[in-house]
């Protein structure tokens, strides 16, 4: 059990039946994430339209997305995310040789010079985002165009806030397990 219990259908307040449901079609189930979030309605419903703008939508092609977003849980050591993020990770190419190589990404030649850029940014970012300088982008800015650097910069500025959350909250993973 987590530090804070996640909401059942029935404990969750009016204003996010139609969310629990929507969630329940999808997975069998709501995820621990957002039955816990359900503690804040107002949260839960702003944040599940922000994380599909960020992760499912734009013109980054959903590997790299993931590939960040995966490192990052990695690095933040958030075994929630991790474990979720594996499985999407698979569903968006990313190879199961990939993803044993990702904690050594920069020396494997598993991954081309556009996947070792978008990872590094990912570690950098999660590292120690005021330390990104000028020098540190221009390997970045050989792959993506400004917006999606953006684009990006969001997608592990959201691993980083659900990694945070989970860990904070010792959720308990039952995504990808």
């Amino acid at each position: 059990m987590g530090v804070v219990n996640p909401l059942t259908k029935e404990q969750a307040a009016p204003e996010v039946q139609e969310t629990f449901e929507k969630l329940a079609g999808r997975s069998g189930k709501v995820p621990n994430i957002f039955a816990t979030m359900a503690h804040r309605p107002a949260a839960l419903n702003a944040f599940l339209p922000l994380y599909k703008a960020v992760v499912n939508e734009g013109t980054v092609e959903a590997k790299y997305k993931e590939l960040a977003y995966l490192r990052a849980s990695m690095v933040n050591g958030c075994e929630y995310c991790t474990l979720a993020h594996l499985a999407s990770s698979k569903r968006a190419g990313v190879t199961p040789e990939q993803i044993a190589a990702l904690p050594f990404y920069s020396r494997s030649t598993l991954f081309d010079e556009k996947e070792k850029a978008t990872i590094l940014y990912a570690d950098r970012i999660t590292r120690g985002a005021a330390g990104m300088r000028t020098p540190a982008l221009q390997e970045l800015r050989k792959f993506y165009d400004e917006g999606q650097i953006v684009e990006l910069t969001l997608t592990i500025c959201m691993a980083n806030f659900t990694n945070r959350f989970n860990e904070a909250l010792e959720m308990i993973p039952d995504l990808g397990v």
